[in-house]
């Protein structure tokens, strides 16, 4: 059974480990991506400034996410989960965790960023609901920008 618990600042060195783990296969293809180029003193500030979210199972960190609150909206960065987890439905349990603290906060979106050549996220975003509402040409990749509205 999956369990999601807050993170807290003891958990940083996890929580850069496993950002660092999940988020290697796109090394090759994302050389830029925020996840492969933060240290570890910029997952202790999210600790602090932001909330980390840690998916286990028995124990066993599995997954991770990111998310905070700016003008009425939630963000949500760094949803990954280790290879052999996918597909076990632990990133929609994470996502589903978000939701559920945006719409207690009043949030009236929850606004995120993905690689746009990835089809699998993408289609994995869009099942859960999340519409692009724009594709951002950076200079090293395509980005999508995805918004959920929530619910009351």
């Amino acid at each position: 059974m999956v369990k999601i618990r807050k993170a807290e600042l003891k958990d940083s060195n996890l929580v850069f480990n496993l950002t660092k783990n999940v988020f290697k296969t796109y090394q090759s293809l994302f050389p830029t991506t925020p996840a492969l180029l933060e240290g570890k003193e910029d997952v202790k500030r999210d600790i602090v400034e932001k909330e980390v979210l840690i998916a286990e199972i028995e124990g066993k960190a599995i997954g991770t996410v990111r998310y905070y609150a700016k003008n009425d909206n939630f963000y949500l960065i760094r949803l990954g989960i280790l290879a052999e987890y996918r597909g076990a439905k632990v990133g929609s349990r994470l996502i589903a965790e978000v939701e559920d603290r945006a719409r207690d906060d009043g949030a009236k979106k929850i606004i995120l960023y993905s690689p746009y050549s990835l089809k699998g996220i993408i289609d994995f975003y869009k099942k859960l609901g999340y519409k692009i509402k724009k594709i951002r040409e950076d200079d090293d990749y395509a980005r999508a920008k995805f918004v959920k509205l929530i619910d009351s």
